[in-house]
């Protein structure tokens, strides 16, 4: 049985025109330039990771729901992460939400699964895009899981590893192939033309002060993100991490009950 997923605005960020970016090489950026998390291998520069690879496509589960990446048997096993050293210098790992170190406790996974045929999407299809695509044509991307259920519940959350603050100037966002089958199929209670989901983003300095949130609607007055589009991050200023958490319209007894998912790709960050 699928375990339900648990996890003001100082800025409204509404949904933006799609916006094009490259994935930039970032080799030997100079001050004053951006560099990019693009979960691409050919950008890997961090050394040896977690489970002793060196690749972005070696932190992708091989089965979407239930592996041994995301949802580890061995109670001694580590906890699932990222870094991206030597490039921005972000990372990531899961909450442990529910003491087991699984993803259901909330978290970001790198993720190249795609279905564009979001009506047979549920819980085991997690980490699928409704595109063919990460952003800009790449294969890989990180999808997100996890919502504040109660006040001070944990939440998924991005950092910068070498403990600098620095300006995140944005990210490229889209709704997960699950999100939105349940937002989307005919027995859905979620009202097309009455409901909303967001994402919330919340900025904290080195000293723990919050330095502003920003929001995005993945749906809302009857329309859903089904394409990449630009997340603006630079109002949160200079951050030493981000939390990430959800809300929508559509709650039943239980808290929100549209999936807390979305999918990110090409993080920019100012240098």
């Amino acid at each position: 049985m699928k375990k339900h997923l648990f996890f003001v605005a100082a800025a409204f960020v509404a949904m933006t025109a799609f916006t094009s970016c490259s994935k930039e090489d970032n080799a030997g950026s100079p001050v004053g330039t951006i560099r990019v998390l693009t979960f691409e291998d050919a950008d890997w520069k961090a050394g040896t990771n977690y489970v002793g690879q060196q690749s972005w496509t070696s932190l992708i589960d091989a089965t979407q729901y239930g592996g041994a990446l995301l949802y580890p048997a061995d109670e001694d096993a580590t906890i699932y992460q990222w870094e991206d050293l030597g490039n921005t210098y972000l990372a990531h790992e899961f909450c442990n939400g529910y003491m087991d170190k699984c993803y259901w406790g909330g978290g970001h996974a790198v993720s190249n699964y795609i279905s564009t045929d979001v009506t047979k999407a549920s819980y085991k299809q997690q980490l699928e895009i409704p595109v063919t695509t990460g952003h800009n044509g790449s294969k890989n991307f990180c999808v997100h899981n996890g919502y504040a259920s109660y006040p001070g519940a944990p939440v998924p959350v991005i950092y910068f590893a070498d403990g600098a603050e620095r300006v995140i100037d944005h990210m490229f966002v889209i709704n997960t192939s699950y999100a939105l089958n349940d937002m989307m199929n005919p027995y859905s209670s979620f009202k097309k033309d009455e409901d909303w989901f967001k994402i919330i983003a919340t900025g904290y300095n080195k000293a723990g002060q919050v330095t502003g949130t920003a929001e995005f609607y993945l749906a809302k007055d009857g329309n859903f993100v089904k394409d990449w589009t630009k997340f603006d991050l630079s109002v949160l200023g200079k951050v030493q991490k981000v939390e990430f958490n959800m809300d929508g319209s559509c709650v039943n007894e239980w808290g929100m009950s549209t999936p807390a998912y979305f999918a990110y790709d090409d993080v920019a960050v100012q240098f």
